[in-house]
């Protein structure tokens, strides 16, 4: 099946291409399901035990996953972040962190932060015991400073760099972001409010701020998203740039049929 986590939609697996009708269908990647298989098979007779949003979803169900891993005299647990984080299993000898640069290719200026952390986290569910432990990291970009950082367990050094892209590139904490969300049913509509709210807002803004955008996002729940985003040195004149122009937008029925969002700081 082919099932969306974010808006539930589910579908069976298409054997040809719904648009051209070709058959030459491949898949990519490997899901947790797909793990678990694989090493059952390489581990067997040991108990494989998943833990992500499906294997999860019942009611308790997380906790049950997990005592019956910490019960077993020996055994895998595989998942996705979930497991990383707040797990304290001292028996565990070998972590493994799959396509760990996975979160780098996201466009969010959080990138490399999250990925430092997920390797980070990761990586210290193993070695807690008297044993010791072994962390194995899976990677694209062995070189990329998140992955080469916690590899290193050099969180100063990671924090250091890290700095010095966002001051270069104008990202928190060097600057404030606004986010301005447009839904409706109607792409046109959609388009429309937040094409002329941009022109809005681009006059009103202080010296050293930008704006970026109206750009696409997705669709979901049956309406269009698109966004404007604003990057500024100084917070309150860029909140009152936004809150004039989407006042003026709003009162000139610019936003007939459209919902609107303002997020300052968008975390």
């Amino acid at each position: 099946m082919l099932r969306c986590h974010h808006c539930g939609h589910s579908e069976p697996a298409p054997h040809a291409c719904p648009d051209c009708g070709s058959v030459s269908v491949t898949r990519h990647g490997a899901g947790s399901e797909r793990i678990e298989s694989l090493v059952a098979k390489v581990v067997d007779p040991l108990p494989v035990f998943r833990l992500d949003s499906d294997s999860a979803a019942a009611r308790g169900a997380h906790g049950r996953i997990l005592g019956e891993f910490e019960r077993a005299p020996a055994g895998v647990l595989i998942g996705t972040q979930m497991v990383g984080k707040g797990h304290d299993f001292p028996e565990v000898v070998l972590s493994v962190i799959v396509d760990a640069d996975s979160s780098l290719r996201f466009p969010d200026f959080r990138a490399e932060e999250r990925t430092f952390a997920q390797v980070a986290q990761l990586a210290g569910r193993s070695g807690r015991g008297g044993a010791g432990g072994r962390v194995l990291v899976q990677t694209l970009a062995p070189s990329a400073e998140a992955i080469r950082r916690a590899a290193e367990h050099d969180a100063r050094g990671f924090l250091e760099s890290e700095l010095r892209r966002r001051r270069e590139l104008a990202y928190p904490p060097y600057s404030t972001l606004i986010r301005v969300e447009f839904t409706a049913p109607d792409a046109r509509a959609v388009d429309g409010a937040a094409g002329q709210t941009a022109a809005r807002i681009r006059p009103l803004l202080p010296r050293g701020a930008t704006l970026l955008g109206p750009a696409p996002r997705f669709r979901l729940r049956d309406r269009e998203r698109r966004q404007v985003l604003v990057k500024a040195p100084e917070r309150e004149p860029a909140v009152a740039a936004v809150r004039e122009a989407v006042d003026a937008a709003v009162a000139a029925r610019a936003m007939r049929g459209v919902q609107l969002s303002v997020d300052v700081d968008p975390q």
